[in-house]
């Protein structure tokens, strides 16, 4: 794994690596508790051999190297008497101690460092003093027994070179060490964990997964925010929204530089329910309008129409179901909005057999008369649970489609893909909805940061210009709006307050709806250049 990959694993995963760490340092607390206390302190003997005085310079000169020589053989043999059940014997017998010979030579350690004459004693026990008394008194018997087994007139000889201290003296177990190696441990338990969670979670979570999933441009990426909910109704603006939908109305206009006429039709949807798409869709008709466009938000989702009730239109209000089956005429479906610019065509009466309807060649007809003039935006229902969006694919010059951050799997979107492949239908790009503020980082221009988790206030500037014109190749474009000026209403059009921002929006229409429904004739305009029928 790369550096950049452990980071990014690091930040989506963080709650697991902490609770791995937190678990290894709990294991490592439980065993310190566990584990009986013990001290250990050390003693250092020094193995000599005696030499004879009164002999010649040259005589006592050899008699040192010969003694050198014997003790340094000796030293090796005399390791084993330090920790053997005789010299523990009279330890206990000296010391008065309550456990068995066995028991304290299991407790002590003796050891000799090559070309050394010393020994080091270390002995263990329940307290830090037992413990030195041990180790001053092993060193003792030692050299009792070694006058034993050399007897009396042995040169050889152990004396106590380094007693034993109290600062010397080491307690069992570390706290420190067990809780950094439980620390560690925790680290990389917590790091296995991230990485499993992460193969089986396949939740798509950024831009970089979804690349990852399918080769189609991520065109949108909307932060989660309350402001584009009808439930935030306390007239808040959220710059952050504001943006990434200019951003990606701007990014539509790229998106279709290769279609003849412009990107005059759009769809849009998602791969399973409840990940924003009629939010998106609506919004993005919004700034759409606001931009200086002809837009028609058509509501296609006849099977779960929800669109009445935000845009305040009555229940008998006809529709798209029965605009399609000629039950009604055009300027009757048409819905006026606060916004100026931008129409609605509602869902209306949900028909026994919606996917012959959205399939048929009146919808086709449908969207090339409004797309003549107009930016035709069709909320679709979602792929995988029925086939409306693919039969709506085939009338429009594109499809959208709306992936909720946290939510939509990578199975699910690539299964959508490949249902949309089969069925025809074209994907001019993707939008990751629902992004959390922290994971859309800080970008830098101008000299000065823009942080999305603040708020900023934008130059006074134009908005920008389409990218073809209205009408398509041969049209002059028209300069739009800024979202502060007026709006001029066209002809017969009922001029409304004007809104800029996603709560603007929710307002008007919930004072729209507190006036009551309006009729379908003070509503409807017919699109313009055309003759009503």
């Amino acid at each position: 794994m790369s550096i950049e990959g452990l980071l990014k694993l690091t930040r989506r995963r963080v709650g697991t690596i902490v609770t791995g760490i937190l678990l290894g340092v709990a294991l490592a607390a439980g065993l310190l508790w566990m584990t009986p206390t013990s001290f250990t302190a050390s003693a250092v003997a020094y193995v000599r051999v005696v030499v004879p005085a009164g002999d010649s310079p040259q005589n006592q000169s050899y008699s040192y190297y010969t003694a050198s020589q014997l003790a340094t053989q000796k030293v090796k043999a005399f390791v084993s008497v330090f920790t053997s059940e005789a010299v523990a014997r009279g330890v206990i017998d000296s010391l008065g101690l309550t456990m068995t010979p066995v028991q304290l030579s299991h407790s002590l350690t003796a050891t000799n460092q090559d070309d050394s004459l010393t020994i080091t004693v270390s002995a263990t026990a329940s307290t830090a003093d037992d413990a030195q008394r041990i180790a001053d008194e092993v060193v003792r018997q030692s050299q009792t027994q070694v006058k034993r087994l050399e007897g009396e007139d042995s040169p050889v000889d152990v004396v106590l070179m380094s007693p034993s201290s109290l600062s010397a003296t080491t307690r069992q177990p570390s706290t420190p060490r067990y809780l950094a190696v439980g620390a560690l441990g925790g680290v990389l338990l917590g790091y296995a964990g991230a990485t499993l969670v992460s193969m089986l979670d396949k939740r798509i979570r950024s831009s970089s997964d979804l690349s990852e999933v399918v080769d189609i441009p991520v065109i949108g990426v909307i932060p989660s925010s309350e402001a584009l909910s009808a439930r935030s109704r306390d007239g808040s603006v959220d710059p952050r929204v504001e943006e990434s939908l200019r951003k990606l109305r701007t990014n539509l206009r790229y998106a279709g530089a290769g279609i003849d006429e412009g990107l005059r039709s759009l769809v849009v949807s998602s791969c399973v329910q409840d990940e924003g798409k009629s939010t998106v869709a609506v919004n993005l008709a919004r700034v759409m309008a606001l931009a200086g466009q002809e837009v028609i938000l058509i509501e296609g989702d006849l099977r779960r129409p929800r669109l009445r009730r935000l845009f305040n239109a009555g229940k008998n209000r006809p529709g798209l179901a029965q605009l399609l089956v000629g039950a009604t005429p055009l300027e009757s479906a048409l819905v006026a909005t606060p916004v100026p610019g931008l129409r609605v065509i509602l869902a209306g009466d949900s028909p026994p057999n919606p996917s012959e309807l959205l399939g048929s060649s009146r919808l086709s007809e449908l969207v090339k008369y409004l797309a003549a003039d107009h930016v035709v935006i069709i909320d679709a229902p979602p792929v995988l649970p029925v086939t409306d969006a693919v039969a709506l694919a085939e009338h429009v010059d594109g499809m959208l489609m709306i992936v909720r951050a946290g939510r939509t799997t990578s199975d699910q979107l690539r299964q959508a893909m490949t249902t949309l492949t089969r069925g025809g239908g074209k994907v001019i790009g993707l939008v990751l909805n629902q992004v959390s503020v922290s994971a859309l980082g800080k970008f830098r221009y101008g000299g000065s940061d823009y942080y999305f988790e603040h708020e900023y206030r934008e130059d006074p500037e134009p908005q920008d210009r389409p990218a073809r014109a209205p009408g398509g190749a041969g049209r002059a474009a028209r300069t739009p709006e800024p979202p502060e000026e007026a709006h001029r209403p066209a002809r017969g059009e009922r001029r409304g307050p004007q809104v800029s921002t996603a709560a603007d929006f929710v307002a008007m229409l919930e004072q729209q709806r507190a006036e009551g429904p309006r009729s379908p004739d003070a509503s409807a305009r017919t699109p313009r250049g055309k003759r009503r029928r």
